[in-house]
Order: structure tokens, then sequence, then C-alpha cells
């Protein structure tokens, strides 16, 4: 038996971090946003449906939103639905949480959403329990190697632009003498992350790594979607997202709410 096994542990040495990229990542949102707002239902759908040849392992998930879309069309927004799509999402950093002793009916009702929500729930599920289609505010397409000694090269991109390239380091264990040392990513990997440029191209970023390292083993595309709500000085959202690998089903979900007045 080898010496060597692979702990679980992962040390990631990164370019960028996801949370922290430039806002341009968000165009192609942005755009979908902003004709909703305007009620160009006609260029909103046009954006989904190059979004649904972008991301073709979503189309499903699209496709369910293209339909909430499409009969929207047909009632106009609401003025609250409008305070939705026409304004940007607050950063929760810049206010306080709302603390459990200082619920409002409108965080009560939102936290009634919240608990009914369960991970075997698609998007439409959602979409029906709330009451309306939520907010497209994320898409991205990510793609991990793994190299024969278990590291990793992940290439997210969204926009059509290379948003993040990351490399993952496992840590060596040795038997009966636990886990003190890391295994090196291969030289390919660590070129590749010098040679690259976040901004660049996605299609041409793609093509160079698969030159260089062949198909990905692991190719996964996310959405997320939000509900926002707001009320005297009070501002919820809840939040949901989508991976390709999980047959449209909710990967991750939460809630939060904050008071903008303070």
């Amino acid at each position: 038996m080898n010496w060597k096994q692979v702990c679980s542990g992962i040390l990631l040495g990164s370019l960028a971090s996801l949370m922290g990229l430039p806002s341009q990542a968000q165009d192609s949102t942005d755009q979908l946003n902003q004709a909703i707002c305007s009620e160009d239902w006609d260029g909103a759908i046009a954006i989904l449906d190059n979004a649904m040849l972008d991301y073709p392992n979503s189309q499903n998930t699209l496709a369910e939103y293209r339909d909430r879309l499409q009969q929207l069309s047909t009632t106009g927004l609401s003025e609250k639905q409008k305070a939705q799509y026409c304004s940007l999402n607050p950063d929760p950093s810049d206010f306080p949480l709302l603390t459990a002793d200082e619920e409002t009916s409108l965080s009560a009702h939102v936290s009634e959403y919240y608990q009914q929500l369960d991970p075997d729930m698609t998007y439409d599920d959602i979409a029906t329990l709330i009451g309306r289609p939520g907010k497209l505010d994320y898409l991205s397409s990510s793609y991990t190697w793994i190299a024969e000694n278990t590291s990793t090269l992940s290439a997210t991109f969204s926009n059509n632009e290379l948003e993040d390239l990351t490399i993952g380091e496992s840590i060596d264990c040795r038997e009966n003498d636990g886990c003190d040392g890391i295994i090196a990513a291969p030289t390919e990997f660590k070129q590749l992350q010098e040679r690259l440029e976040l901004g660049m191209n996605a299609q041409a970023a793609l093509q160079y790594i698969r030159r260089e390292l062949g198909e990905p083993t692991w190719p996964v595309e996310t959405l997320m979607y939000d509900w926002q709500f707001r009320e005297e000085g009070i501002y919820c959202r809840i939040f949901a997202y989508f991976a390709s690998t999980t047959d449209g089903q909710v990967t991750t979900y939460g809630k939060l709410c904050v008071k903008e007045d303070e």
C-alpha cells in the first residue's frame, strides 16, 4: 500500500475571491433586470434565450423562469415587483441585521416562506410558494480538472469572462503519522494560473485550458435567484442557488432581514 494517503483537507490558493470580483461579472443579469424593470419583455426573453445557449445544462431552470416572465408580461409589474427589479440589492454589511426581538409583520411573513423551503424544491416550486418569479441575480459556469495526485484546478466563468481561477493542493498524510505536508500542484496548473488573466474571454480561456489539460473532470453551472421584500425601513431577502448537477433542485438557500433606515 502506498504510504501516502490523501486527506480531505484542501488548501486553496486562488487568484481572486469569488465574492470580491468586479461588478462586470453581473452585466448579463443586470441587463436582464433592466429590461424587466422597463417592461421590455421581448428584450428580457431574448437575453434569457441567449443565457440558455450559454448555460445548456441549466436550461430547465432557466426555461421555468422564462415561462414565469412570459406570464408576468401579460399582467405587468406591480409596485412591489418594480421595487425588486428596478433597484440594486443593498449590501447587508452596510445595515444592522434585524434581531429576533425586533421582528415585524414583514420579517415574520418572510420567515414563514423560508421555513417552508425544502432541499427537494425546484425553482418553480419556490416561485409558486412565494407567488412571484423572483430576480435572477447570478449566472456562472465552473470547470474542475483533477490531477493524479488529487490536486485541482478550478475555473469559473461569468458574463463570458474568466472570473476566477483556483488551485487546490491536497494535504499529505502518512500512515499513523498525521497530516503534515502538502502535495504540490502539477507544474501545468501553476503555469496556467500565471498565463491566464481574470477578465479574459471565456471561450478563449476555456479552449486554452482544454488544450493543455484535456476535458474537465467536473463541469458545473450555477444560478442564483432572490426574492426581495420591503416595508417601512425593513429589507428582507430570500435567495436560492441551483447547480446543474442537482437535476434542478435547490442546492443552497437562505434569508436575511436588515434595517435600512439605520
